[in-house]
């Protein structure tokens, strides 16, 4: 296999929004591009990642693979990738062969391959009838408001609204925003739909996004959250099982 991305930093952007819920995992190369799906250590979240061939300037690929790695590992290695350089992905000998190619010099890179099982992820099958489409950076200034209070974020949509409630024992905060405001590209509900999710989590899953993106929400009332956007050339799903409150 042979894969090369045009600009080495892009590629780490991208991996950066695997590592932020999984450490470790593997990936699956096949026609149509990179795939990979993986549960978090908690086992209450889950991330699917699918980056086509068209991502790529170059993509070989004779036959279907899957390379287990160290995602952490990984991303530390692409952190060294420099504006200007193409990154070429590659394997041999039981390890994952990293190159910054640039104009004058080539770097390379081996990572050991790992063991990763062959358990099959399956991504939640959730009919979801709400949705919102979000400025990312919206939402990370409110999460950042809502950690000053508690570790636990309400997230509500209305047909006029997408709303941010947290209650706790430091007092409450709550963010609305009005549909058409700016930083809501889209909503779409018919009943409306909240649920109450850790905020950790959360903030890890935006973490990857850049200021001028956009984040969709799928929300069902108390069903686990559907969170994506796209990256880099790459789309990234995020599924985060709610906490159930009782009244």
């Amino acid at each position: 296999m042979k894969l090369v991305v045009q600009d080495a930093p892009a590629l780490k952007s991208a991996i950066d929004s695997i590592v932020c819920l999984v450490e470790e995992g593997q990936f699956e190369l096949g026609n149509e591009g990179l795939n990979f799906k993986a549960m978090d250590p908690s086992q209450i979240s889950m991330v699917s990642f699918r980056m086509p061939k068209e991502a790529f300037v170059e993509y070989s690929v004779p036959e279907e693979t899957k390379v287990g790695i160290d995602i952490s590992q990984l991303a530390n290695v692409l952190a060294r990738g420099k504006r200007g350089e193409k990154a070429e992905l590659s394997t041999e000998e039981g390890r994952l062969v990293v190159k910054f190619i640039g104009e004058k010099h080539k770097r390379t890179f081996k990572v050991p391959l790992i063991e990763t099982g062959d358990r099959v992820q399956k991504e939640p099958k959730i009919e979801f009838g709400n949705y919102a489409i979000v400025r990312a950076e919206a939402i990370k200034e409110t999460l950042k408001d809502a950690k000053l209070i508690s570790s636990h974020v309400r997230l509500q949509l209305t047909p006029e609204q997408v709303i941010v409630d947290v209650r706790g024992e430091n007092g409450d905060v709550k963010a609305e925003f009005d549909k058409g405001n700016g930083d809501i590209m889209e909503l779409s509900t018919k009943s409306g739909a909240k649920a109450t999710f850790p905020l950790q989590y959360l903030e890890d899953m935006v973490k990857a996004t850049s200021a001028n993106s956009s984040v969709r929400i799928n929300l069902e009332t108390d069903r686990p959250l559907k969170l994506e956007y796209d990256i880099e050339g790459a789309h990234v799903v995020y599924y985060l099982a709610p906490r159930i409150e009782t009244e």
